[in-house]
């Protein structure tokens, strides 16, 4: 059995399950999806898609700490040609899964915050990486 409650802002939502798994329901932010190409840019929290330019000089993209539980994020790669394509996220799920790195065309992840307690102690939690053509060997994590 399963309850969904939402609290009176309609922000706070509860999801009981007697499953012995988490169950999150994912909201996507709905800002119209942002391109940037800048050396040090950081990712706004106020759209689902983020494209990264690469085409004149390497990206070292930043994700702040996400607004609510079971925020979406997607980071993908367009251009990488113009050097190295990172995203580093301010709060992950391990300190070894902080740092994403797009190394083809196309890489994208797909993120979800997780701060189920709603206290500010979640993290980024990585649910796909995966590329145009399948591989999901990149882009990698370190």
């Amino acid at each position: 059995m399963r309850n969904i409650t939402i609290g009176a802002d309609g922000r706070a939502i509860t999801i009981e399950s007697d499953a012995s798994y988490d169950v999150v329901l994912p909201l996507y932010p709905i800002g119209v999806q942002e391109s940037l190409t800048g050396a040090t840019p950081a990712v706004s929290l106020n759209c689902y898609l983020t494209d990264l330019d690469a085409t004149s000089n390497g990206v070292a993209a930043t994700l702040a700490d996400g607004a609510v539980h079971g925020q979406l994020k997607k980071v993908q790669a367009s251009v990488v040609s113009g050097g190295a394509v990172t995203l580093t996220l301010a709060s992950a799920e391990s300190a070894s899964l902080d740092v994403i790195t797009f190394t083809v065309i196309g890489d994208y992840a797909l993120l979800i915050w997780y701060d189920q307690d709603d206290d500010g102690t979640g993290y980024w939690k990585i649910l796909e990486r995966n590329d145009e053509d399948g591989d999901i060997d990149t882009p990698t994590v370190a």
